[in-house]
């Protein structure tokens, strides 16, 4: 791992292709297993019955809908941090930093109220059937719990990566990752 100022030279000066790769290689993983969550989740879900895998389905969108925002705020506040710190001005990259962060979690603690309040007419929004009604309500609710932590863990991701530590952002959602499988089956079925 470079260093704060081997960093900003080595995204400065270092040969183009370099740079090009080692940022993408990371950035690529980290959407890889990206999709790997959603897989985990169908298939452990999927060992219960269609009517559950149904659930996961339609809930999927929302989770698409909230992953968006987590982005939304990553990239807009990475791309501003990344100039920033290129023009070395870091007060302003830390303030941006911090303002990306919070906006994206509070957006996802009004996602997490709202989608509780109107849980039974969002999911019919999203088309549940009344056969799966119950289990996508069960989903979404606990889905909905982890909006703040998903939105802003993915805002985090984003501008670690946009500050060029690709490696590190690659780490968090691996290792998050790995958790969601190995406690998947866990609570699933505990």
């Amino acid at each position: 791992m470079h260093g704060h100022t081997d960093n900003y030279t080595f995204l400065t000066q270092g040969p183009l292709h370099r740079v090009i790769i080692t940022m993408a290689i990371p950035t690529i993983i980290s959407m890889l297993v990206t999709g790997l969550y959603n897989i985990a989740d169908t298939f452990f879900v999927g060992k219960i019955n269609t009517q559950a895998t149904a659930a996961v389905g339609i809930v999927f969108s929302l989770m698409f809908f909230v992953q968006a925002m987590g982005y939304f705020f990553g990239h807009g506040s990475g791309n501003y941090i990344s100039r920033e710190l290129g023009a070395r001005r870091h007060k302003n990259a830390e303030k941006m930093a911090s303002t990306g962060f919070f906006s994206s979690f509070f957006l996802g603690v009004i996602v997490l109220i709202l989608g509780e309040t109107f849980l039974h007419p969002l999911s019919l929004m999203l088309g549940s059937t009344p056969t799966i009604l119950p289990y996508t309500k069960d989903y979404m609710q606990i889905i909905l719990l982890g909006a703040p932590f998903l939105t802003s863990s993915l805002t985090l991701n984003n501008q670690m990566r946009l500050q060029g530590n690709a490696n590190f952002a690659m780490f968090g959602i691996v290792s998050g990752a790995v958790l969601n499988v190995v406690l998947d089956p866990l609570l699933i079925f505990t």
